[in-house]
């Protein structure tokens, strides 16, 4: 049995309100004494030097002018002395949300307390603007409409990208049936000519893996099925204890490499990633190469819930479990590459 690995955000939970002092505490929990540096600010890259950021926002029309929208975007202005070639801003740039977090509190002025609403994803920014530089970024796993917003007695504009508005799909009535594996088919090495797109794959078909990544509310309803159904599972086992502990990751760290931590009924740790299609059980996915070294660096507790068949309201889906190393599993056929200039002895 493996013991869980402590973790500063296992104690956040999404929407949950807390004041500075008790975000600090999370953070930085060696800390003490009263507000002081960089917590008196609104970004705090924690721990020094990591690259983590935890975004401190209070939404009150001011001189920031930071905006909320209800389709989970966000208008953020940096500090006044920042400029594009500022370090912090390149990072925020180049941020990559496999590899490092930003968690972002959003308050109302006057509030004493913050809402917890998750991690961000960088979208763009202005390179017209610096001193202080403007950024649209994303609140990952967005679920929220403008009632939830107002309920909390945050001020939103309408959504920033209305055609991304879609009402959320139930996920209590969709039943996962488990099912085995397809039967694993060893494929020929290609010759000759490098195909295009997947190999094997001809102009005509539907690329079902790629509309699986693009279609972001796909994946997060796949993972609170398997959230639900963990929890589900646990209880029947008679392990009310283990299920209350069923933790949705990926919503506070998604450099982590999966997206549930769950259990055996024995009370091992199980790291699951979950992959969901629309598409039918032989589809391909997409995996990241942090997820690929997370399943070798825990093979043990690692699992893979493929989700497929998830369609529309259709009230049941189909689900099988790869065990281990991806790189034992999976077929990993590279579909894209990190670009950058060669290098040339005559550049200076």
């Amino acid at each position: 049995m493996t013991a869980i690995e402590p973790q500063a955000t296992a104690q956040l939970e999404l929407r949950g309100t807390y004041d500075r002092l008790s975000i600090r505490g999370i953070f930085e929990p060696a800390t003490q004494g009263g507000l002081g540096g960089p917590w008196q600010s609104g970004i705090v890259q924690t721990p020094k030097d990591s690259g983590n950021y935890v975004f401190l926002v209070t939404l009150d029309g001011g001189r920031y002018e930071d905006v909320l929208y209800e389709d989970g975007y966000l208008r953020w202005k940096s500090q006044d002395q920042q400029h594009l070639g500022t370090a912090a801003i390149q990072r925020f740039i180049a941020h990559d949300p496999e590899a490092r977090n930003i968690h972002l509190f959003i308050r109302a002025d006057k509030q004493p307390k913050y809402v917890y609403f998750g991690l961000l994803e960088y979208v763009t920014h202005d390179p017209e603007k610096q001193n202080p530089c403007e950024f649209v970024w994303r609140v990952m796993h967005w679920d929220l409409s403008g009632a939830d917003l107002a309920s909390m007695g945050l001020p939103f504009a309408p959504p920033l990208m209305p055609v991304t508005v879609q009402r959320p799909l139930p996920i209590s009535d969709v039943k996962l049936l488990l099912v085995a594996p397809p039967r694993r088919i060893k494929r020929p090495k290609p010759s000759g000519a490098p195909s295009r797109g997947f190999e094997g794959q001809s102009g005509n078909e539907v690329d079902w893996a790629l509309r699986d990544q693009r279609n972001r509310s796909l994946g997060d309803r796949g993972e609170k099925l398997v959230l639900e159904r963990e929890r589900d599972t646990l209880t029947k086992a008679g392990r009310e204890d283990l299920a209350k502990l069923v933790k949705h990751v990926a919503a506070t760290d998604s450099s982590a490499g999966y997206d549930i931590q769950s259990f055996e009924p024995d009370g091992s740790v199980l790291r699951i990633e979950v992959k969901t299609t629309s598409g039918p059980k032989s589809t391909p996915s997409f995996i990241s190469a942090n997820e690929v070294r997370a399943s070798g660096k825990y093979q043990d507790e690692y699992r893979i819930y493929r989700v497929f068949q998830l369609r529309g309201e259709k009230e049941q889906a189909g689900l099988y479990v790869l065990k281990g190393d991806a790189k034992e599993v999976l077929e990993l056929i590279p579909t894209s590459f990190r670009a950058q200039l060669l290098a040339s002895d005559s550049d200076d």
